[in-house]
């Protein structure tokens, strides 16, 4: 009982832990396009 309730902690966790990533990973992604766009704007 003990063991199945470390694992769900554990698994919780670690699911909290990867949305995090996701969010971030998304964040960099759309500042990288932003500067795309602002570069090929100065390019004009």
């Amino acid at each position: 009982m003990s063991t199945s309730t470390q694992k769900e902690v554990y698994n919780s966790e670690t699911k909290k832990r990867s949305e995090e990533e996701l969010l971030e990973e998304e964040i960099r992604n759309q500042q990288t396009i932003d500067i795309f766009i602002e570069s090929d704007k100065n390019w004009c």
